[in-house]
């Protein structure tokens, strides 16, 4: 997953962050190890981020933003409805699973994602949702999008399908039974909404 801050030291000391928050867990991960980690002296490191919450708090932003652009990469690109819908949520919701997914501390990086950026993450969904609502209208103007079919509109659409997304999550025993759930979703979607 492609993701760049706006200062290129800043972006690496992003990258090297999570790279050792994947290796030693976000509690055994110190402030030395991650200026370590990006060839920077730890007063390099506090003139960028104050703590290392500050840094997961950045790391996060980034992969939501990026996650948010894949939706709209998804639907700008060819293919059917159902093809750049499974795009778009594969790229929004296992994208960011699968940076974590080897890792032996993958159940703490979410964890400390819920204790520390629970807030992000709710303006993150709210973006989701105006993201899907947007494609869906721009797929239904363009006559691939059936929205009336359903008796939904594009908004509660696209709520139903991010709660959908966040249900699969909660309950996902793996990467692999996620993917095959979000196949039924987009499924689902598609022959409902079908022209």
């Amino acid at each position: 997953m492609e993701m760049t801050a706006e200062d290129p030291r800043r972006d690496i000391i992003l990258q090297a962050a999570f790279r050792v928050f994947v290796t030693y867990g976000f509690r055994r991960t110190s402030m030395s190890d991650i200026a370590e980690a990006a060839g920077v002296s730890r007063p390099a490191l506090y003139q960028h981020f104050s703590s290392k919450a500050d840094i997961f708090r950045a790391y996060v932003t980034l992969i939501m933003a990026s996650t948010l652009q894949a939706i709209g990469t998804a639907f700008a690109g060819d293919g059917d409805f159902s093809s750049k819908l499974a795009r778009a949520l594969d790229g929004a919701f296992l994208a960011p699973h699968r940076l974590i997914t080897d890792s032996p501390h993958g159940e703490e990086l979410i964890g400390v994602n819920k204790e520390i950026a629970a807030d992000l993450f709710a303006d993150w969904m709210k973006g989701v949702e105006q993201a899907l609502q947007e494609a869906f209208v721009a797929e239904s103007k363009a006559g691939r999008l059936d929205l009336g079919r359903s008796g939904l509109d594009a908004s509660r659409l696209a709520r139903l399908v991010v709660d959908a997304m966040e249900g699969i999550k909660l309950r996902m025993a793996s990467l692999d039974e996620a993917e095959h759930s979000i196949a039924d979703v987009v499924r689902l979607v598609a022959a409902a909404t079908r022209r």
